[in-house]
């Protein structure tokens, strides 16, 4: 409940005005930002409100079109996302949602930094610059990253990437021009390396709702992963997880949090995102259905029986010399038409003074994780070629994620160690795992993509259905092929190159003079 009540604190605090920016909001003539209180107050919206895991995740290739009867309010949105198409709907979850969302928060960054100009230069002060500069950092990568193409070093100075907002709108009406990607990845960077060094942990109420240390290290591994800076990533990465990787891991083992077959799904769900959990290190609670859309069997488009199968059932890399099927430890279910889904979200709603929920549905999840830094780490070893530390860092994934699925209780777990010549068993030539191709894809040798693919093999696992296997096909250019068994459809394919990989600029932000992406 408190991340609800910090949520509701800060909407409270912005008031959309009569202007009709479309990137900005300012706060209404009541808010008067004079004391720290106030300030953090507001800052509060600086995080994501919305959610992309609709978007992402049907755009991936975690679904496949699936037999269901009747309608679905998102309808149009699912289709339209597994056709990589334009979003045409403003509700929520919907791109233009989160695109509008996200330049909110901005908005809220941009106000709390225009107003630290004139204050004095204290301890507390600083505390809340940091937190604002990294806020607006992370939503500009998360929308760049959403509705451009990816970075490539070669290209990113002629390439289009996203309006880069550092003001608070003055104006009625305001025109923008896209910034290019590398200067938007330049701003990211200036902004995170100033406001990494201000943060204080000890400022925060419920540090896993805002920046931490650890959190702003996360992100900064993920954007240096994605710039491949490869020292950069490792040196954010252990900042993030420590001198004890292991105890920033979500632990699944727990019989409250193992599979169905043992444990109550719903309560398996509402531990899954808690700030009790090791792994989180940034949540955030935004408005989305995706709690219960991730789990609907109504939706035609979404996650089936036989990838469920495919990629948590059957034998995965870690092999053994006995038999058994070797799963991991998400809870999945299925149902007779052969949908399949996961239970990682608990939907959670606002409610007022006298307990009346508002029915508006909230998500709380984690954007920034124990898990992503690690495998981040690895990726990272295994391109600087110091093999034996990305073994040690995968094997100590696979330690806390695989299981020998027998009908033993807890006490029988086993656990395989992977070397090289067993990920080179198991992923080289195989039509499942295809070569990556990111823009540095010319110095990686034959040992290191085998390794790779592990890595972004068990990295798909353990975020479906959070939308980071979407970054992952765009940033290792994966084709993507969409069948349609149910309807008959020809199957339609997203190449590796394919313009359709940036989403659409909203119809509304393109009528404010954000240039479209090119189809």
């Amino acid at each position: 409940m408190k991340a609800y009540k910090i949520l509701t604190v800060g909407m409270l605090a912005l008031s959309a005005t009569a202007c009709n920016s479309f990137l900005d909001v300012t706060p209404d003539n009541r808010t008067e930002l004079d004391s720290p209180e106030a300030m953090k107050e507001l800052l509060v919206s600086a995080y994501p409100r919305a959610h992309y895991y609709h978007v992402c995740e049907v755009m991936s290739d975690n679904v496949a079109e699936r037999l269901v009867t009747g309608t679905h309010s998102r309808a149009t949105l699912n289709r339209q996302m597994y056709m990589w198409e334009e979003g045409t709907e403003t509700g929520t979850d919907n791109p233009v949602y989160v695109w509008t969302n996200y330049y909110e928060s901005i908005a809220a960054a941009n106000i709390v930094l225009e107003a630290l100009e004139n204050e004095e230069d204290t301890k507390e002060y600083a505390a809340i610059k940091g937190e604002a500069l990294v806020c607006r950092a992370f939503c500009h990568f998360l929308l760049v990253n959403l509705f451009a193409e990816h970075y490539d070093s070669d290209k990113a100075g002629r390439m289009l990437g996203i309006p880069y907002c550092v003001k608070p709108e003055t104006e009625a009406i305001v025109h923008y021009k896209r910034n290019s990607l590398k200067e938007v990845y330049d701003l990211i960077e200036e902004d995170l390396q100033a406001g990494l060094p201000l943060l204080q942990d000890q400022s925060y109420e419920v540090p896993k709702y805002h920046f931490t240390k650890a959190a702003a290290h996360a992100f900064a591994a993920r954007f240096y992963q994605y710039k491949a800076e490869w020292d950069s990533v490792i040196v954010h990465a252990t900042a993030a997880l420590g001198n004890s990787p292991k105890s920033k891991l979500r632990d699944l083992r727990n019989p409250a949090q193992a599979n169905g077959r043992w444990g109550d799904k719903d309560a398996y769900a509402s531990k899954y995102f808690k700030v009790e959990q090791p792994s989180p290190f940034l949540m955030i609670s935004a408005k989305s259905w995706w709690a219960r859309d991730a789990q609907s069997f109504s939706l035609h488009f979404g996650m089936k029986k036989e990838e469920h199968g495919s990629l948590f059932m059957n034998k995965n890399v870690t092999g053994s010399p006995v038999t058994g099927t070797y799963a991991t430890f998400f809870v999945i279910s299925t149902n007779s038409s052969g949908s399949a889904r996961m239970y990682k979200y608990d939907e959670l709603y606002i409610r007022d003074a006298i307990g009346a929920s508002s029915g508006k549905g909230y998500v709380v999840s984690s954007l920034l994780s124990g898990e992503e830094a690690l495998l981040n780490r690895a990726e990272a070893y295994i391109m600087k070629g110091q093999f034996d530390s990305a073994l040690e860092d995968i094997n100590l994934y696979l330690g806390e994620r695989v299981r020998v699925n027998n009908d033993d209780a807890y006490a029988d777990f086993m656990r395989y160690q992977v070397d090289l010549a067993k990920i080179k068993a198991f992923y080289d030539g195989q039509e499942a795992y295809p070569d990556l191709q990111p823009f540095y894809s010319g110095t990686i040798s034959e040992d290191q993509m085998s390794m790779l693919k592990c890595v972004v093999d068990w990295r798909r696992k353990e975020f479906m259905q959070e939308g980071l296997r979407w970054f992952d096909i765009k940033r290792f250019h994966l084709p993507v092929v969409h069948t349609f068994e149910v309807s008959g459809e020809p199957a339609i394919t997203l190449t590796g190159d394919d313009l359709r990989r940036a989403i659409q600029i909203p119809s509304e932000a393109q009528a404010f003079g954000v240039e479209a992406n090119p189809r």
